[in-house]
């Protein structure tokens, strides 16, 4: 069973965050069961530059699992050489997996498929919920009716979450909806270096002191993320937990002025860092040692932040706009409206607990998202298609 993945950005292109992560653990986990082989065709954007990687070219990743980076023509616009030659990988492929919705490869992608008579699933990654769309000129709306709608009668849709599954069939009414959720390298997870709150405070801030309590936050430093519904209830907080401290880590995508405005206009200087990106033992670290992690985004179809942080056994507290309310059953955080009186209210609710307990929970809950799992729940959706076909 050949697998055609058409994407616009892949790793090592990890400027684009979760999702590029989620892409590649997916495929890794897919070209490991039987009879499946995997073949991205994406581009080399890297957002401001370009990756240094082979073009037209299939480059081996792992056992049956390649990726061909199309030269982009214009950075995060268009790749000239995927557009005409993008139908002959698709040509040979069984199943077309077709991830993002606003951007060129999806409405190429889904042409060709369509042309050739392929199976085809789309993969909306969180671009069809209310904040989203509600961003931008309205040109969205009619990008979906003029290069999506068209091809889309018999595509699978695939949603990671029941809030995306609604979203989708808000707009397309007869979709064919799969809810698989992303997944998470829950072992890898597991290996965090325990940091006293002193230690802790030197590796990330380079400051000396200890604090009472610690929150974080990770995410590009974008609107969307509601970074300064965080920061004011953060303030809010530290009313109940003085001394406490905010850590904020991200690449900067148009926010972090104005955090930092924010910031000094609340004379929190010396309790709230903006700290860049981390990734890797320095990300699980950021995690597994923090008293709660907190992200008051405006919309998540899934959010790989949450359940990774949820992996090391820090409790969360997410918006009513992510897909998370199952932290309240698994009592590892809390679920609740994005505003600064309900997340600060939660966040507080949240430190007051036991934080042991709060660590067995947290893990319990994680570790139902491990790769093979998703990988398995997608094997059957291949299977399911090819024998409608």
């Amino acid at each position: 069973m050949k697998i055609n993945v058409i994407i616009p950005n892949f790793f090592p292109a990890i400027v684009y965050g979760g999702p590029i992560f989620s892409s590649l653990n997916t495929c890794k986990e897919l070209s490991k069961l039987d009879n499946i082989k995997i073949n991205v065709s994406s581009t080399n954007a890297n957002m401001h530059s370009k990756l240094d990687v082979e073009i037209n070219k299939n480059i081996k990743f792992e056992e049956n699992f390649y990726v061909k980076y199309y030269n982009e023509t214009k950075i995060d616009k268009v790749s000239l050489p995927l557009l005409f030659n993008i139908w002959k990988d698709i040509k040979k492929s069984d199943i077309i997996h077709i991830q993002y919705m606003f951007s060129t490869p999806t409405p190429i992608g889904l042409f060709y498929s369509w042309l050739l008579k392929k199976p085809t699933i789309l993969s909306p990654r969180g671009a069809l919920g209310v904040w989203c769309l509600a961003q931008g000129s309205g040109l969205k709306n009619k990008w979906l009716k003029y290069f999506i709608k068209p091809f889309t009668k018999n595509t699978f849709w695939h949603a990671t979450a029941q809030q995306e599954k609604d979203e989708i069939i808000s707009i397309f009414p007869n979709a064919k909806v799969e809810i698989i959720p992303n997944g998470i390298e829950y072992d890898k997870f597991q290996n965090s270096n325990i940091l006293s709150k002193k230690e802790y405070i030197k590796k990330f801030t380079n400051q000396d002191y200890e604090p009472n309590k610690i929150i974080v936050s990770m995410g590009r430093l974008q609107k969307k993320k509601g970074f300064d519904i965080l920061i004011d209830s953060f303030f809010e907080t530290l009313k109940s937990f003085p001394n406490s401290i905010l850590l904020i880590a991200g690449g900067n995508e148009g926010e972090e002025k104005n955090l930092q405005i924010q910031i000094k206009n609340l004379n929190l200087e010396n309790s709230i860092f903006l700290i860049g990106a981390i990734s890797g033992q320095d990300k699980i670290d950021f995690l597994a040692n923090a008293d709660l992690f907190c992200l008051p985004s405006h919309n998540e179809n899934f959010g790989n932040v949450y359940v990774e942080s949820l992996a090391t056994g820090t409790p969360i507290v997410a918006s009513n706009m992510t897909p998370w309310s199952e932290v309240e059953n698994y009592e590892c955080g809390k679920w609740v409206k994005n505003s600064i009186e309900e997340t600060s209210k939660a966040m507080n609710e949240i430190l007051k607990k036991d934080r042991n307990k709060m660590r067995i929970n947290s893990k319990k809950l994680a570790e139902k998202y491990g790769w093979q799992y998703i990988a398995n729940q997608f094997k059957n959706l291949f299977d399911k298609i090819l024998e409608l076909k």
